[in-house]
C-alpha cells in the first residue's frame, strides 16, 4: 500500500516492509528511547521485551510479503523511517499494532496519520468490520493517540466482535480493547 496522510506538518507514508527492514524495526522496538514507554521493566514487567529470536517467531516472514492477513508496514515521514505498524486479519476484524522509534518523533501525529492511512486502506476492501487495538491501560499516551485516530472502547452492546478480540493474545495484563468498526 502505498498512501499518503498528514502528520503536524510533515506529510507521512506507509511502505511495505521486506526482510532488509526487520533489523530496523526489531531495533525501533526493542532497543530504542522509546521502549520503556511500551514494554518491559519496571513499567510494563508483564510485556518484556522481546529478543531477536522472539521477534522473528511473532513477525515471520509472512509479515513482509505484499499481501495476505498478517502485513507490516513501515511508517516515513518527510524522507525518514520512523516506526512500523502492522495488523493481522482474523474473522472479519484486523488487529493493529504500532510503534515510533524514537521519542523526538512523538507528539507530532505521525502515530494518528499512519493508523488512519492503514484504517482507509483495511476498510476499502470487504473483508475487514472492525478494527482493534489493545494497549496497556497505563499507556495513556498510546491510549488518547488511539482515540484521537479514530478508536473507542469496546462496547459489547454495540460493537460485535469476534471472540479472539476479548480472549486471545493480550500483551498486558491490564489491556484495554479499542474497537473502530467499519463506519464508526
Amino acid at each position: 500500500m502505498t498512501a499518503s496522510g498528514q502528520g503536524r506538518g510533515t506529510t507521512l507514508r506507509l511502505r511495505q516492509a521486506d526482510l532488509a527492514d526487520r533489523p530496523a524495526i526489531y531495533r525501533w522496538l526493542a532497543q530504542s528511547d522509546a521502549t520503556a514507554e511500551m514494554m518491559g521493566p519496571p513499567r510494563f514487567p508483564d510485556c518484556p521485551v522481546p529478543t531477536w529470536e522472539e521477534f522473528v517467531d511473532d513477525y515471520t516472514d509472512e509479515a513482509f510479503e505484499p499481501s495476505g492477513p498478517f502485513r507490516l508496514f513501515v511508517m516515513v515521514a518527510g524522507d525518514r523511517d520512523i516506526g512500523a505498524i502492522s495488523h493481522f486479519t482474523r474473522e472479519r476484524a484486523s488487529e493493529i499494532d504500532l510503534w515510533i522509534a524514537d521519542r523526538s518523533d512523538w507528539g507530532h501525529g505521525h502515530g494518528v496519520a499512519a493508523i488512519r492511512l492503514l484504517a482507509a486502506d483495511l476498510f476499502a476492501g470487504e473483508t475487514v468490520d472492525a478494527l482493534v487495538i489493545r494497549p496497556s491501560a497505563r499507556n495513556a499516551r498510546a491510549i488518547a493517540a488511539y482515540r484521537r485516530a479514530g478508536f473507542v472502547p469496546h462496547d459489547p452492546d454495540r460493537h460485535n466482535v469476534p471472540c479472539w478480540v476479548l480472549t486471545d493474545g493480550f500483551d498486558y495484563d491490564d489491556a484495554v480493547v479499542l474497537v473502530w468498526p467499519r463506519g464508526g
